[in-house]
């Protein structure tokens, strides 16, 4: 999620750059969730994919967090914190609310790895964002471990005020075990309501505990304060592939029965039932086969295994095992939905053969498989006869009881094309509503999806209240928006049976890698409409857009057929980028919105080994929504966090069955969408990643055989080694007094004072324009814009798979680092005050300590302009300076600074840009560059 605050903007400039390598072990939760001591952070992390949850107690402070290392060097966390004795809601009498309850977000990020003679380092932040900000603190902290104590000290503002540290010891005789000691430097008189719960009386000061850990599960009892303290969590390796044995998952076909010859099988039908009939009862779908001389061709999907190329794999050995014995080619069309997607060629049978049975590796299987997209015609098979599928359908039942797909009971039937019918209950959530903090919403829901015809489906959904508490939400919604998803408590008040879906979905594949869709009929719970998506995969596998129109209108709130009067049509274009090797996928969506209102919604997600996907969203649009927290002059923008759990991971049976969730305000109305019929993306998202990865042949023999593929090169650990460092500090002098560099400070320097004469007229045309619409969205982009890049610089220095960009942008992340230090100490020392200061601009107190708010130069336009640089230099791209100057209108539309601190700025940024691309191209040239990808190996040496 997008954080506003400047200085957060400043600190996740310095730690960006360092979101590489994986963390340290000995990381340990706090009271808070985040990783640290006791009540105080420490410089650890844990490694990547860690996933905890746990529940803390400090009177008068109950807390439910849970916390991820998101990415190898950066840790994210939730908490909802309940502070007993303190009424939710004073003002508020008649609210059924409870003790006061807050949400906060906090984050962490490892700058360096703890050396052998160095310490660890890290930045930190909690209860960032829009939020009541009562828990808010920033920090910084260093580690170092001698023998078996690990030593923290660090240094805070806000709630965490001042100094703190402590040591955690973890004796060699008893690894599970724990004591910690630390000096809690929080500040509670600053929270709500410390003085009705004595916590004001509390001053800084030492506490102890003691920590047990074993396997998945962690206990932590302290005591300080007079008072005692616990925290006990769960502990989840996301990046493990498996956390259950598939104890049940079904064999593959293994049946030896006489392979008939080519004649046989056109002459007697009982072959090719006798190969359906194997594919059908190992779940796939609308399977369709064909004999083309010596070659067999299938077409067909599976619904339960949750990998493509697995369920490939599977087919490819059945059809072994019952295809003439003359074959020479297997071809398999792999389909989503009717729809082919991937086309599997083994043009090596016996190879095939002998890899299955284990006289092979993967390694002398791949040139011999070729993974395609599919072309529109791939699939076009006839389809079975109505006797061959009467006599494979007897053998079909209706599942009851059922548990297969991670449901508590269920009753579900599977016909052998892609029909389907099933009932299970479900369970919501939802929480922080004045009239009660926690609600639920416990339900039966029948689905029941039909193929009509080719690649055109039925589908409906509905659902009945078992027992619900939504609907006493009582606080009428004051959004001045139309109300397309404040009114929901009112879908609750009328119970009973409620239609949720009733669609029909036509699915077109009009060429390779060009998918569409048409719907019309009831999307969802509060809609109907008619629509349809077009989307399109680009060559480069990592890359992806589509665009949704819909028409839609709002549904009444007895669930049948009626309508209210709101209409409206949505209009969402989208840009998807991958990054396979960390499982990273960033979307940014741009258009009109539910409530009419325009903008753009950021979306980035991580995807583990095990399969979780965990990820955040934050929505600009102009629809001011002054709900509080929000307020006219800092409306509220519409984000939250969301995890999806592949229920396979607790089953013990494969299954595409999975669990979603989200954290995020349920009754607003800016930035909203439509529950989409069918999402293009998101049906064909996990086999485009599968069919991406590596060779497209994961666990192909149903067995692990990936760790033959060396990975590819990782520029970011390369270019912050040590040998690097020195390379910069030495050459850096002798750049920085060549003639290029002299000419361009004179430059520079004429600049900025010829700006300093325009400073009062600029100024003069900011202040009368300030409210203007265009001024306003220009504000907004040049505070926004140096996040968006330095979290786009980030995301392409993970990209392994690219070398060239990858260093490139590890070199934009060490100039915006550099140049914000370079900007920072500038600040300080010129003391020159802001415009909106309204002293003038020659307002200079160098050195002032007591002016917090520095105006010369332009922090967040050194940012911008030290992060364009490297890329404009490497990939002769000039356009790029036209975006960072977007960063320098901003800041004087909004009046945080003057016209010559954004040259100032821009100065900076350019030169530390220009050096550090200079520096890291010349050291380049020294060294033969070697990169390794899946079939070859590629040498460069620049010279």
């Amino acid at each position: 999620m997008i954080i506003r605050s400047g200085a957060t903007v400043r600190l996740l400039a310095v730690g960006v750059a360092s979101l590489v390598c994986s963390g340290v072990a000995l990381a340990e939760p706090s009271l808070t969730g985040q990783t640290g001591l006791i009540y105080m952070p420490d410089a650890r992390i844990d490694p990547d994919g860690t996933w905890r949850s746990g529940f803390s107690y400090a009177d008068p402070y109950s807390t439910i967090w849970t916390s991820v290392t998101a990415l190898p060097r950066f840790e994210g966390s939730f908490r909802y914190t309940t502070i007993k004795g303190v009424p939710g809601f004073p003002d508020r009498p008649d609210a059924d609310y409870g003790d006061y309850k807050d949400k906060a977000f906090d984050f962490k990020l490892l700058a360096f790895d703890e050396g052998r003679w160095t310490p660890s380092l890290a930045l930190g932040a909690q209860d960032v964002g829009d939020g009541t900000g009562i828990f808010s603190a920033k920090y910084i902290a260093i580690g170092k471990r001698i023998w078996e104590l690990d030593f923290t000290l660090g240094y805070g503002n806000e709630r965490i005020d001042g100094a703190f540290g402590g040591v955690r010891w973890r004796p060699g005789w008893a690894k599970n075990w724990a004591l910690v000691a630390e000096y809690d430097a929080n500040d509670y008189s600053r929270d709500t309501g410390a003085a009705l719960t004595g916590a004001d009386q509390r001053s800084k000061g030492a506490v102890g505990g003691i920590e047990y850990r074993r396997g998945w599960v962690g206990l932590q009892a302290a005591y300080g304060h007079d008072e005692a303290a616990v925290n006990a969590y769960v502990s989840i390796p996301l990046q493990q592939r498996e956390w259950i044995p598939k104890i049940d998952e079904p064999a593959p076909y293994m049946e030896i029965t006489p392979r008939p010859s080519i004649a046989q099988w056109q002459a007697d039908s009982v072959h090719r039932t006798r190969m359906l009939q194997a594919l059908y009862r190992q779940d796939f779908k609308d399977v369709r086969v064909a004999l083309e001389g010596d070659k067999v061709v299938a077409v067909l999907t599976n619904v339960r295994i949750s990998e493509m190329s697995r369920a490939v794999g599977r087919a490819a050995r059945t059809i072994l095992h019952t295809a003439p014995i003359e074959t020479r080619e297997i071809r398999i069309v792999y389909t989503v939905v009717d729809v082919p997607f991937a086309t599997y060629t083994f043009v090596d049978v016996k190879r095939l053969e002998r890899y299955f049975n284990g006289l092979i590796g993967r390694r002398e299987l791949t040139d011999y498989v070729l993974v395609e997209y599919a072309n529109p015609g791939d699939g076009d098979l006839p389809p079975e006869s109505d006797a061959v599928l009467a006599e494979i359908e007897a053998g079909a039942r209706t599942a009851i009881f059922d548990r297969s797909e991670g449901d508590l009971i269920s009753v579900r039937t599977d016909s052998t094309s892609l029909d389907r019918f099933k009932i299970a209950p479900r369970f919501s959530l939802y929480l922080n509503d004045p009239a009660g903090a926690f609600k639920y919403d416990v339900y039966a829901e029948a689905t029941y999806d039909r193929r009509l015809f080719r690649r055109t489906f039925f589908s409906t959904a509905g659902r009945m209240t078992i027992v619900e508490d939504v609907s006493d939400v009582t606080q009428p919604s004051n959004s001045t928006l139309p109300h397309v998803r404040t009114d929901i408590a009112e879908y609750y008040r009328e119970n009973g049976f409620k239609v949720t879906r009733m669609l029909v979905n036509r699915l077109y594949h009009p060429s390779e890698r060009v998918y569409a869709r048409t719907s019309a009929g009831i999307y969802e719970l509060m809609y109907a409409g008619a629509g349809g998506q077009v989307l399109y995969l680009p060559p480069a596998e990592r890359w992806a857009s589509d665009l949704s129109v819909d028409w839609l209108k709002q549904r009444d709130f007895r669930g049948f057929f009626g309508f209210r009067d709101y209409e409206t049509v949505t209009a969402i274009g989208s840009v998807h980028y991958r990054i396979p090797y960390y499982g990273l996928t960033a979307t940014v969506r741009a258009g009109r919105f539910l409530a009419k209102d325009n903008g753009v919604r950021f979306e980035m997600k991580r995807r583990f080994a095990s399969g979780f996907e965990v990820g955040a969203w934050y929505t600009f649009t102009d629809g001011k929504d002054i709900t509080s927290p929000g307020s006219p002059s800092s409306p509220y923008y519409d984000k939250g966090i969301f995890a999806t759990i592949p229920l396979n991971l607790m089953l013990t049976r494969d299954t595409q069955a999975v669990a979603r969730g989200s954290i995020s305000p349920w009754t607003r109305d800016v930035g909203q969408m439509v529950v989409s019929p069918a999402d293009l993306y998101s049906m064909v998202e996990k086999p485009l990643q599968n069919k991406s990865e590596m060779d497209g042949l994961t666990h192909l023999g149903d067995f692990d055989d990936d760790w033959y593929l060396a990975p590819p090169p990782n520029a970011i650990r390369e270019q912050v080694s040590w040998d690097a460092f020195r390379y910069y500090v030495s050459q850096s002098p002798r750049q920085m007094v060549s003639d290029k560099a002299l000419l361009g400070g004179i430059a520079a320097v004429g600049l900025v004072g010829l700006s300093y004469t325009a400073d009062d007229d600029v100024d003069k045309w900011a202040r009368e324009h300030k409210d203007d619409r265009a001024n306003k969205a220009m504000a907004d982009a040049g505070r926004l814009l140096p996040l968006g890049m330095l979290g786009a610089t980030a995301l392409a220095a993970m990209d392994r798979d690219d070398p060239r960009l990858s260093r490139t942008a590890v070199t934009a992340l060490q100039s915006a680092g550099i140049g914000l230090g370079a900007s920072l100490g500038l600040n300080y020392a010129a003391g020159r005050a802001k415009p909106e200061a309204g002293t003038g601009k020659g307002d200079f107190e160098p050195f002032d300590r007591r002016r917090e708010l520095t105006s010369f130069p332009s922090d967040l336009t050194t940012v911008a302009w030290a992060t364009v640089t490297p890329f404009a230099k490497e990939y002769d791209a000039p356009w790029l300076y036209g975006l960072a100057a977007i960063t320098n209108l901003g800041r004087i539309a909004e009046r945080r600074h003057w016209l010559s601190d954004t040259v100032a700025g821009a100065a900076i940024g350019y030169g530390v840009g220009t050096l550090m691309w200079r520096l890291n191209t010349e050291r380049e040239k020294q060294f033969p560059q070697i990169a390794v990808s899946a079939d070859r190996v590629y040498a460069t040496w620049k010279y």
